[in-house]
């Protein structure tokens, strides 16, 4: 009698666990994320009127000096032409800014420089002859 009354209450103690576990959260299916482009709303800068490098450990610094039309203009950066490295010896970027927020005063040309600079590692010189960077109306180039 009383191995049934233990196998009685086994059986109902397991039923208590069959119904904890068949109440289990759904799973969450992740659907992939829709797929973001970012346009760079920014522009080229009108001229560029110096280029210089700074050689470092593991590569160099190109620096460069622009000048927009107007005062105001604000996050310079030196982009990348091409994504695969130098074209023909050439590593090729434009100076692109992006328009004052408000109307501005054209100022005086000192008072319009922005200034964009770019740490290139050695790796990617490799082969390299010529680091040229351009603007609207005109590019200058420094050699690595």
């Amino acid at each position: 009698m009383r191995s049934i009354v233990l196998l009685g209450g086994m059986a109902l103690a397991l039923s208590g666990c069959a119904e904890l576990f068949s109440n289990e959260p759904e799973i969450e299916r992740l659907e992939p994320a829709p797929e973001v482009f970012v346009v760079d709303q920014r522009q080229s800068v009108r001229t560029v009127t110096s280029v210089r490098r700074d050689r470092l450990p593991g590569g160099i610094v190109v620096t460069a000096v622009g000048r927009p039309d107007v005062q105001g203009y604000w996050d310079a950066e030196l982009v990348p032409l091409t994504e695969d490295g130098p074209v023909d010896g050439e590593l090729s970027f434009e100076f692109r800014v992006a328009e004052p927020v408000l109307p501005s005063p054209p100022g005086t040309e000192r008072s319009r420089e922005i200034v964009a600079a770019r740490f290139i590692s050695d790796i990617q010189l490799q082969g390299v002859n010529r680091v040229v960077v351009n603007a609207n109306s005109n590019s200058r180039s420094v050699r690595p």
